[in-house]
């Protein structure tokens, strides 16, 4: 018993440690159906993938855009993004800079059956996604 104290602030610290893997509800691969303030997306085109190790992956149909997730509970923020830079013709390039804005702000998520919804800090939806079969 002499260790108790030790144990419970090891355990309390640890469950106080964001989660940098994608819970299995988010991990595997999505098809982006809107994108807030952006119009013209093909979604047939488009692509996200939640890996377990919290690396996430997209496209909405141009340049490949890769980053990582943190997520907390019901708390979501995406780490600095990558992405290629080729030139894509509009209405696309619109929608992919409406696209890095929203995951630079998303702060949370909703998951409702096989649609998930990126959420501002406010709880107004960015980017909705449909889970891929």
């Amino acid at each position: 018993m002499r260790f108790f104290p030790a144990l419970v602030f090891c355990v309390v610290a640890l469950c106080a440690l964001p989660v940098h893997a994608a819970p299995g509800a988010l991990t595997g691969r999505w098809r982006i159906e809107a994108v807030s303030g952006a119009e013209g997306l093909d979604d047939a085109r488009t692509r996200a993938e939640f890996a377990a190790n919290g690396r996430f992956a997209s496209t909405i149909g141009c340049n490949r855009i890769a980053g990582t997730s943190t997520i907390t509970g019901a708390s979501l923020a995406f780490g600095p993004m990558m992405s290629t830079r080729m030139a894509c013709p509009p209405p696309l390039d619109a929608v992919e800079r409406h696209y890095l804005a929203a995951l630079e702000a998303v702060r949370g998520y909703r998951l409702e059956g096989g649609t998930l919804v990126f959420l501002n800090e406010s709880g107004e939806a960015l980017v909705r996604l449909a889970r891929e079969k």
